[in-house]
């Protein structure tokens, strides 16, 4: 059941001017899931109508980013503020909530994401393992992001939010809490415990079940639809979905279906590579106009963008260099030094 709570009395809340029941309605209504971006929201709206002073944001973001980075370099891999706050004095904690209140009356939605939210992030071939603070492991490929709250998760919610590939083995909780992955087309997948894949880029969405139960949903859908062990379902870029069976290749190996299929005929490199930054979410970057007319021509499998670009480095004479941001190929005759 929802606890009903209007902005009044969280504006009262914030004024210092609440009584004890009603800070009680408010902690219940905060432990309740999807409450707690609402309460920033009103939250900043209350510091815009009621400005104290007017604080140097760009100043105390960078204290705070600091202090966060500092106390997670011993459990970099679980993301959750019980543990973190065992390596940090309760001084500094206090510090940290003050500048999170300065941000979020200021900061705007960038700082409001950076603190509220941990990132996991992937380059180009790099893959990491990500343990949460409830059990549930996560395997996220390259040129992935992975966010979750930095504070309460397993407590206000389990909700994560990918943009990429993950793996993910969910650990069932004894309150059934369910855990949820948000995707960047607003869809959702929803399991209370279980092993399941998902691929998410610009050309849509795919998740593949090995255990347990999902449902799964979009806005275009009007409800949301479960599947079953060996299915797999994908969501087109309209939100409509679809759900089929595994073929027998993809049964015996469960990382097959992660191939992806290229065909090219007599395409040039520089549409090769939209086709790759579309499909692997990368900034791929032809250096060379010669070497982007050269043409490709052949059907190509690849199951991380590294695999592909490697074949073609040696069928194209070119070379891969990864930046910060970019990848980009080059022609073997170019001096880079």
């Amino acid at each position: 059941m929802n606890t009903p709570l209007s902005k009044e009395m969280l504006f009262t809340y914030f004024s210092g001017q609440a009584t004890v029941l009603q800070k009680q309605l408010i902690e219940e209504w905060l432990g309740e899931p999807g409450n707690a971006e609402r309460y920033f929201e009103w939250l900043q709206e209350w510091e815009n109508s009621h400005p104290q002073f007017l604080p140097d944001v760009e100043v105390a973001f960078k204290s705070a980013q600091a202090m966060l980075e500092k106390s997670s370099d011993n459990d970099d891999e679980v993301a959750t503020a019980v543990t973190a706050s065992r390596s940090l004095p309760w001084r500094n904690w206090l510090r940290i909530a003050a500048a999170i209140l300065v941000m979020m009356g200021a900061g705007g939605y960038y700082y409001r994401d950076a603190i509220l939210y941990r990132h996991y992030r992937t380059g180009y071939a790099e893959s990491r393992t990500v343990l949460l603070a409830d059990g549930s492991r996560i395997s996220l490929l390259p040129n992935s992001d992975l966010k979750l709250l930095r504070w309460g998760f397993g407590s206000i919610g389990r909700d994560v939010y990918l943009t990429g590939e993950a793996g993910f083995v969910v650990t069932h909780q004894v309150d059934h809490q369910p855990f949820t992955v948000h995707t960047p087309d607003q869809g959702k997948v929803t399991v209370l415990g279980t092993e399941f894949f998902v691929y998410t880029r610009k050309k849509g969405t795919q998740v593949v079940l090995s255990k347990g139960k999902v449902q799964i949903s979009s806005p275009e859908m009007a409800a949301p639809l479960d599947m079953k062990p060996g299915e797999k379902a994908s969501v087109a870029t309209d939100g409509k979905i679809a759900i089929q069976p595994l073929t027998i290749p993809e049964l015996k190996d469960p990382a097959v279906w992660q191939e992806h299929h290229f065909h090219f005929d007599h395409t040039s490199l520089a549409d090769a590579s939209r086709e790759l930054n579309a499909v692997f979410g990368l900034e791929i970057v032809v250096t060379d106009p010669a070497l982007a007319a050269r043409q490709v021509t052949g059907t190509f499998k690849a199951r991380q963008a590294d695999e592909l670009l490697s074949v073609l480095s040696e069928m194209l004479e070119m070379r891969v260099q990864v930046g910060d941001d970019q990848v980009l190929l080059i022609p073997d005759s170019t001096d880079t030094n």
